[in-house]
């Protein structure tokens, strides 16, 4: 009976561990390629996608087809970058800095820009007239420039208001920043002459990818005033695009050779290739991942049937925990299946689209 036990548990074991821990959805397109970019923690999804004329359209998705988001009168490029838990939207249109509240666009400012992020109340970060912006009480707040630099814009802004992204220097290269009242900061490099954050949480972490002494950039963490390189997945050079409140980071990856690149989540100290948690049967060629909300949903870009088009990842929950084992009499045979769980539908419909302004930068 003991023996029997042990050899179930086991048994047990391996089966968890070979069901994926990601559902793929593809979210579909707009007549042309696709990528999200933004996920919110309800679950709505924004990005961008060309139709069939070549333009680029913004779009958001909440369980059902891509929805384009209107323009301004006459527009005709139009980009979604971010989305908070009350549903505004923000982006760009025609190079003017935009958001939707309700469907309906409204710009930011005067002059060329671009949001690039929104927080829970509403605050936006991104572009304006060249220089880094937040909003307050509704009102364009210009933060300015790196010293020395010319241009500089946000991609981030967390709860209180602080804003991450980059701009270039006295020294001619961009280097990223996090901002501490209302003041542009280094984050550093991670020894050489760049750097680029991209996103923070409420508790400071700030992510981005950095230049190494041989000038390949490497995904980082930066909190505290210390940075730290996440990595690669085997290639030469990671770049980090998104990270939740639990510090879990996600973005893209050269692999081993050098001749490909792959998404991946970093978590518990560890960069995991996104295409080795789905299952293998899939399809799915899962390339760069933006966006991924308190859940762990994660959104971005993947190749499914020679298309490129958005993707969503739903984290599977264990479908049987170790705890919950019990002993199985020896007269009983259990069913196939039944101890490591059922097989899991997924849903592939599209796959990927790589909006130009979140590409991997050269150093």
């Amino acid at each position: 009976m003991r023996a029997f036990y042990l050899l179930v548990t086991v048994s047990a074991c391996s089966s968890l561990w070979a069901v994926p821990s990601y559902q793929i959805f593809g979210l579909g397109n707009l007549g042309g390629a696709a990528t999200a970019s933004a996920i919110n923690n309800n679950g709505v999804v924004v990005g961008s996608s060309l139709n069939a004329m070549g333009d680029s359209r913004g779009f958001v998705w909440n369980g059902g087809s891509l929805i384009e988001l209107a323009g301004l009168p006459g527009s005709f490029q139009r980009y979604a970058s971010g989305i908070n838990d009350s549903g505004v939207i923000v982006g760009s249109v025609d190079g003017a800095a935009v958001q939707w509240r309700n469907g309906t666009p409204s710009t930011v400012g005067a002059g060329p820009g671009n949001a690039m992020a929104i927080n829970q109340s509403g605050q936006l970060a991104g572009m304006s007239n060249g220089q880094a912006f937040r909003t307050l009480n509704g009102q364009i707040q210009l933060l300015g420039t790196l010293p020395g630099g010319s241009w500089a814009s946000a991609y981030a802004i967390n709860t209180a208001g602080d804003v991450a992204g980059y701009g270039d220097s006295a020294s001619g290269n961009m280097l990223g920043f996090v901002s501490q009242n209302g003041q542009l900061r280094q984050v550093g490099t991670l020894g050489g002459g760049a750097s680029y954050a991209m996103a923070l949480n409420d508790a400071g972490q700030v992510v981005g990818h950095a230049a190494r002494r041989n000038g390949a950039l490497e995904a980082f963490l930066y909190h505290n005033g210390r940075i730290s390189g996440l990595g690669t997945l085997g290639g030469f050079a990671s770049y980090a695009y998104g990270i939740n409140q639990t510090g879990q980071v996600v973005g893209t990856s050269w692999t081993a050779g050098d001749n490909a690149m792959a998404a991946f989540v970093y978590r518990n100290g560890q960069m995991q290739n996104l295409n080795d948690l789905v299952s293998p049967n899939s399809g799915w060629d899962l390339q760069a991942a933006y966006g991924i909300n308190d859940q762990g949903q994660i959104v971005g870009t993947g190749i499914y049937g020679g298309q490129q088009m958005a993707v969503l990842l739903n984290p599977i929950a264990p479908t049987l925990p170790l705890a919950n084992l019990q002993p199985v009499s020896t007269t009983s045979t259990p069913e196939p299946g039944t101890l490591g769980g059922s097989g899991i539908g997924l849903a592939l419909l599209l796959a990927l689209g790589h909006w130009s302004r979140r590409r991997p930068v050269a150093a």
